[in-house]
């Protein structure tokens, strides 16, 4: 038996003592791990329900599903930040009001449209081009919108940080040695079965890896590197 699994629950984690153990995992979901760990350092929080969800159809391996309850709460703890400090839940709420501004307007028009072209109902003729603008428009804005509240809610969070050094710190470390660990790790899967480095390029948002070769670094809507991973260090 593990270690996590002897854990008393309600002890805290101890993650000096935890061994992240990527050996069982197959190629594509340690890349997909890769970016959600790495984008976990710098609070860009990826949702977790695509990894519970293999989990209850028993797509990955027990030796995960062990350690994902440590690794689980310590992505949590990170996630937890932002709504905690002062004015980001009022901007994630204003977020949320675009988005369902922006779907609600696309639910009404889409199928006005749709009705128009197939009966061609003369009466609606005049509403078709002014309600594809608004349409347009407004999934523009809350893209655009979307992406402002997103810059200001990263920094945000960064100046947060940065005055409570320690606040997660140690969560960073062991995020750090948990992606090194899975480079190596798809390092060696890419080896054993021959697969080429250029077909499984990998979005990382943080280079200070070893065995990595960046071929692309942000750039305009690109906010991460495109990364190949080295099949020798």
């Amino acid at each position: 038996m593990s270690q996590q699994s002897k854990r008393k629950k309600g002890t805290p984690i101890s993650l000096d003592d935890f061994n992240f153990n990527p050996s069982e995992l197959d190629l594509k979901f340690s890349r997909n791990l890769i970016t959600v760990f790495d984008g976990y350092r710098i609070n860009r929080t990826y949702e977790l329900a695509f990894i519970d969800k293999k989990i209850n159809k028993g797509e990955l391996p027990q030796s995960f599903i062990r350690q994902w309850g440590v690794i689980r709460k310590v992505l949590h703890k990170l996630a937890a930040i932002g709504p905690k400090i002062p004015g980001i839940e009022g901007w994630l709420n204003r977020k949320q009001y675009f988005s369902f501004a922006s779907m609600a307007l696309l639910t009404i028009v889409a199928p006005v449209l749709l009705l128009t072209w197939v009966f061609q109902w003369a009466f609606l003729q005049d509403f078709i081009i002014p309600l594809a603008v608004l349409a347009i428009a407004m999934v523009l804005i809350n893209f655009l919108a979307s992406a402002w509240y997103n810059r200001k809610i990263a920094w945000e969070i960064h100046y947060y940080i940065e005055a409570n050094p320690n606040l997660v710190e140690n969560e960073r470390k062991h995020l750090r040695k948990w992606v090194q660990e899975l480079i190596y790790h798809v390092a060696r899967l890419m080896r054993k079965s021959g697969e080429d480095p250029d077909k499984n390029l990998t979005k990382f948002f943080n280079d200070d890896y070893e065995g990595i070769l960046i071929l692309k670094e942000p750039a305009g809507l690109r906010k991460h590197y495109v990364v190949k991973i080295k099949l020798t260090s």
